[in-house]
């Protein structure tokens, strides 16, 4: 696969989700010049700030700011940007009418399997050592005493954080990611949403929007990448698609990628993940429900205004196998099933009346995301830190190669793309 294309550019920064953006900021900021090719007409990847459905913006895809000593929170206030701390998990509530764990009785067996499995969690750092022996969530959480029924909280609790199923998260990632953790426990919303904080990181780049790569050939002293509106050269390339892009082989490379970095793509797993946004006539819950949980199918419901009661507005994100069984289903089905849900969470028998709006977004048919963010099953813990090595003139980000951050978040895949930054000009 030769051609002639004559070297135009630093750096061809594939994807301008948050790591291709960040990279292509950091190295624009120090004189590269640098070229952002993204498959979609908009920037962002699997950030959407959706302005049309309302006066108040909905994020299709990341919402929050994981933890205030994060690149996302030095980014915004470089920009400028307001941020509003929301206290989900302390306020978290569950059950069928929800009520705050706090309020329910100590013996409670909901209450003690939240509190054990956060126990769990937060000791896994300290029972899986790197050279440990890996096994899933689920078979930690036996060891301490699970039953079927507090595993089913757990995998609502935890795992489904992590768009994936309790049986199928590797305890010595999550274990790795809790050694590296610097974020902190606190959480915001950016003000003025998502898609300020990416204007802001995009001014004055070199975008080139709507142009799906196609293959990237490396010669050794550059890199052709080869789009539908043509070819184009850089010396180096940061590739920071989604890693369920690369293991579907949307992209081609020449020579092939080392069978190292292809075990490693292969050994990643990406499940369905699905917003559901309901608008209501008037606010159907008081001025405190931000966060409220449950063993349905719409398992997990947040107030993306919390606490402005000003937005009657709600939405559910659900994953892994839940987000599988509801995407096969029609939107009239989908939006009876979450109302009947959210009648029962509220307990309330008028839910329905009161809804004047429905949207979701289902990620998995989403072409260029092919799912949530991604997850390593026992045994392949090793996997995050072989996908974000580089290959020649290679870089790989996004925020499956957050090895060093925190992975399914923003800021790890901010950190992901100004490393891959750095390896080019460092």
């Amino acid at each position: 696969m030769a051609d002639t294309t004559e070297t135009e550019y630093d750096v061809a920064v594939i994807g301008a989700g948050a790591a291709g953006l960040a990279a292509a900021r950091m190295l624009h900021d120090v004189g590269a010049q640098v070229i952002v090719i993204e498959a979609r007409p908009r920037i962002g990847g699997r950030i959407w700030t959706e302005r049309s459905c309302g006066w108040y913006p909905i994020e299709l895809g990341a919402e929050l700011i994981h933890g205030a000593q994060t690149s996302t929170v030095d980014l915004a206030e470089k920009a400028g940007l307001t941020l509003d701390e929301v206290d989900r998990y302390n306020g978290l509530r569950w059950g069928r009418p929800a009520r705050l764990i706090s309020e329910l009785s100590p013996d409670d067996p909901a209450r003690r399997a939240i509190e054990q499995a956060r126990a769990v969690w937060n000791l896994l750092a300290q029972r899986y050592p790197d050279d440990a022996a890996d096994c899933s969530l689920a078979d930690e959480l036996r060891q301490h005493g699970f039953t079927p029924m507090a595993l089913s909280i757990a995998d609502v609790v935890l795992a489904q954080t992590c768009c994936a199923e309790v049986e199928l998260l590797s305890c010595l990632d999550l274990a790795r990611e809790q050694r590296v953790d610097r974020a902190g426990p606190r959480e915001f919303r950016l003000r003025a949403r998502y898609d300020t904080l990416l204007a802001w990181l995009a001014r004055g780049l070199d975008l080139h929007l709507g142009r799906p790569v196609q293959a990237i050939t490396d010669h050794g002293d550059r890199v052709t990448v080869h789009t539908t509106a043509g070819p184009l050269g850089a010396r180096h390339c940061i590739i920071t698609v989604p890693v369920a892009v690369l293991a579907a082989g949307m992209i081609r490379f020449d020579p092939p990628l080392s069978a190292g970095k292809q075990a490693a793509i292969a050994a990643f797993r990406t499940r369905p993940a699905t917003k559901h946004f309901f608008w209501f006539d008037a606010p159907l819950w008081d001025e405190g429900f931000a966060y409220a949980a449950h063993n349905g199918l719409f398992a997990r419901w947040w107030t993306p205004a919390h606490p402005d009661l000003a937005a009657p507005l709600l939405c559910c994100y659900v994953t892994a196998e839940r987000a599988a069984v509801l995407d096969r289903l029609p939107d009239a089905t989908v939006r009876e099933i979450g109302l009947a849900e959210l009648g029962q969470l509220l307990g309330r028998d008028d839910v329905a009346t009161h809804c004047v709006g429905f949207r979701r977004y289902r990620w998995a048919a989403d072409a260029y995301a092919r799912g949530g963010y991604a997850h390593l099953p026992p045994g392949m813990a090793w996997a995050r830190p072989v996908l974000a090595a580089a290959e020649g003139n290679l870089h790989f980000a996004g925020e499956a190669t957050a090895y060093d951050s925190n992975p399914q978040t923003v800021h790890g895949a901010i950190d992901s793309g100004q490393r891959a930054a750095r390896e080019i000009f460092n």
